[in-house]
């Protein structure tokens, strides 16, 4: 059985669908990628993925390149304009497009209620195996080839204080007096990990922060996550790398839910507050009218309190 999966999204997009792929593995079924060769280092090595095929390139190429294939059934988890095309143009092969529960989250953004939660790695699981008749559960994230990143101190946690939207974005004030108390009770330092973007932000000057945004590769950012103590992250991607590898994280949400696909399923403690105001947008994206009162609301000195409890117990 031949299958192309259709994910053209940003990174977190895509580690959820990794724990599928684990899955796959293990039933010997193979599957190919149609994606964005910005993100392609994200699933680069995973033994799963037979072929890489990219949107940067010649659509009409693409598609003789695919058609070639003969794929039995493709699953288009993007639901868009271009990857509807992209499925049409493939056809006899049997086109599957997993729900994404759009409507429940717009209600809920609507209504500014909390809705029943879900997981995108669930619900798309449940469609693989429908279609696919497979059994076994699904695991953690799983991510492939980190690259070693050099001059990391022995005991350290991970930021991730960025986002592609501005509301999600917990205060880096904040971000740095949790640190400074962080290091002040466990004798760690601050790794500060986000993209160029990020960078513009300024801000951990202090000697206590590591401030690698727009430093390191995918694959170094797996590494320095994988040999940290725990994770901070305002950026859903942050929390999805951190399952990976089953590390402690502490999860902020500001304008969205965890309930609307991205809640932890493991080591994992949300912080949220629950204002009439909350959720005002799916993604985070728009302007607030209350000056992320969200975010601005979950204090330091109660994320610092956490972690503190939560390290406490596992020890």
């Amino acid at each position: 059985m031949k299958i192309l999966f259709i994910r053209f999204g940003k990174a977190g997009d895509l580690i959820v669908l990794t724990p599928i792929l684990e899955v796959l593995k293990k039933n010997k079924i193979k599957v190919s990628f149609l994606m964005s060769k910005k993100f392609y280092e994200i699933l680069e090595g995973n033994p799963s993925i037979e072929k890489f095929f990219f949107i940067e390139d010649n659509f009409f190429e693409n598609i003789k390149k695919l058609r070639k294939e003969k794929f039995d059934i493709v699953f288009d988890f993007n639901k868009k304009i271009l990857s509807t095309l992209y499925s049409i143009l493939l056809l006899p092969a049997k086109i599957k497009r997993p729900r994404k529960n759009s409507i429940r989250r717009k209600m809920a953004v609507l209504l500014k209620i909390k809705p029943k939660g879900f997981h995108f790695s669930e619900i798309f699981f449940e469609s693989i195996k429908k279609n696919l008749r497979i059994n076994g559960e699904l695991p953690m994230p799983f991510l492939y080839n980190e690259k070693k990143y050099e001059g990391l101190p022995e005991n350290y946690a991970v930021f991730f204080p960025g986002g592609f939207f501005e509301k999600r974005k917990w205060p880096i004030d904040f971000y740095e007096k949790l640190g400074e108390m962080l290091n002040e009770k466990l004798n760690i330092k601050l790794v500060i990990l986000g993209d160029e973007k990020d960078k513009e932000e300024k801000g951990f000057e202090n000697k206590i922060f590591i401030d690698l945004r727009g430093k390191t590769s995918w694959k170094e950012t797996f590494y320095i996550v994988k040999n940290s103590n725990f994770v901070v992250s305002n950026d859903t991607v942050g929390v999805q790398i951190a399952e990976a590898y089953k590390k402690p994280v502490f999860a902020i949400y500001g304008p969205t839910l965890p309930e609307f696909g991205f809640k932890p399923r493991g080591n994992g403690v949300v912080f949220e507050k629950f204002l009439k105001c909350r959720p005002c947008s799916i993604h985070g994206e728009g302007k607030c009218k209350f000056d992320k009162k969200c975010l601005k609301e979950i204090k330091p000195e109660e994320v610092f309190k956490k972690i503190i409890e939560y390290l406490s117990k596992k020890s």
